[in-house]
């Protein structure tokens, strides 16, 4: 794996002490189920926050990673679920073997107690833009497809494999990108990415009443008018995309692009992070983004939230090249999830 993916490149790349430990919520074979109240998620009935880690892909970003990091992450860091990726080049190329190490992660999250987010990792939309990749990264060329035809067969298979697990989520559609140029949230998208979302849902809904997430446009960073257009199912909700160069300098930049969204419905931060030698994109410190982002943003209006990324390659990179020890990023991830507030039971 290169040493600096960048986020665009690649992806592009003190608790309550009431707080449930996620073992007792969502170990397999637990019966109870998610439902949404208002904005809140719930679990049996209780609130529910969910506050982990995305670990990447089974094939490429976790194809050296042992199983037992998701053990890790439920007892060390205190995570109550996890982000699992597939790239659509991936499922494209081999379904079989990429469903086969999905299945593997997907069951070892569950069994070590960790709600588990299947998320869809393409960057684009049908007809109009789909993420560039560079070949030295040893990705498909088509890792990113932004092809609807290909998500329709992925959630098909998915839904029928996983859609009975109470404890998994699924993220329909990892970053929609409609124009590659425009770097302001607007909200003139949604209707179009709403009619998308809808024909996955009602794919899905044949096989599965799973909680599903959906995205904004601009690299799922702008939510502006989904509140007051949202898609007709009570168990959709909406999830945002947020790094230290969106808007960068702008005061009201966070509030502006959520738009009032998680006063209405829940909302999972699926990706934020910074790093401090990293691109344009993610390059941030502690001081510049992730302490007023978890401090002004995350905390007051309680959002879920999968910090990117367990992965000592995948940019920002939480882990260290020893695979074990924590980048400076990844020290301020691994705190901000024991002190970050829990809904007491």
């Amino acid at each position: 794996m290169p040493s600096e993916l960048s986020r665009r490149r690649f992806i592009a790349g003190v608790a309550a002490a009431g707080a449930f430990p996620a073992s007792k919520l969502a170990r397999a074979g637990d019966q109870s189920r998610f439902d949404v109240a208002g904005n809140q998620l719930r679990f049996g009935g209780r609130p529910i926050r969910l506050l982990g880690v995305g670990v990447g892909d089974p094939v490429y970003v976790r194809g050296e990673r042992p199983i037992g990091d998701y053990e890790v992450l439920a007892r060390d860091w205190r995570s109550t679920a996890v982000r699992i990726s597939v790239h659509p080049g991936h499922w494209r190329h081999d379904r079989q073997h990429t469903l086969a190490v999905l299945e593997r992660d997907v069951t070892a999250a569950r069994a070590a107690g960790l709600f588990v987010i299947i998320d869809w990792h393409v960057i684009g939309f049908p007809g109009r833009y789909a993420e560039p990749v560079d070949p030295s990264w040893g990705l498909p060329l088509d890792a990113f497809a932004s092809d609807d035809v290909l998500a329709l067969d992925f959630w098909r298979r998915v839904s029928a494999r996983f859609g009975k697990d109470p404890g998994v989520l699924f993220e329909l559609w990892n970053e929609p990108v409609y124009d590659g140029k425009l770097w302001r949230s607007t909200g003139e998208h949604w209707p179009v990415l709403k009619a998308l979302w809808v024909r996955l849902i009602n794919e899905i809904r044949s096989r599965s009443d799973a909680i599903l997430i959906v995205a904004g446009g601009r690299w799922a960073h702008d939510l502006k008018g989904v509140a007051k257009d949202l898609i007709d199912d009570e168990r959709v909700i909406y999830s945002w995309h947020c790094y230290p160069n969106e808007d960068r300098g702008v005061a009201s930049r966070w509030p502006d692009s959520l738009d009032g969204l998680p006063a209405v419905k829940p909302v999972v931060v699926t990706e934020w992070g910074f790093s401090r030698d990293g691109d344009g994109v993610i390059r941030g410190t502690p001081e510049d983004f992730g302490i007023p982002f978890t401090r002004d943003i995350l905390e007051p209006l309680k959002l879920h939230s999968m910090a990117w990324c367990f992965s000592s390659g995948a940019t920002p990179r939480m882990l260290a090249p020893d695979g074990v020890s924590t980048t400076e990023y990844g020290a301020f991830v691994k705190d901000y999830l024991a002190r970050s507030w829990r809904p007491e039971t």
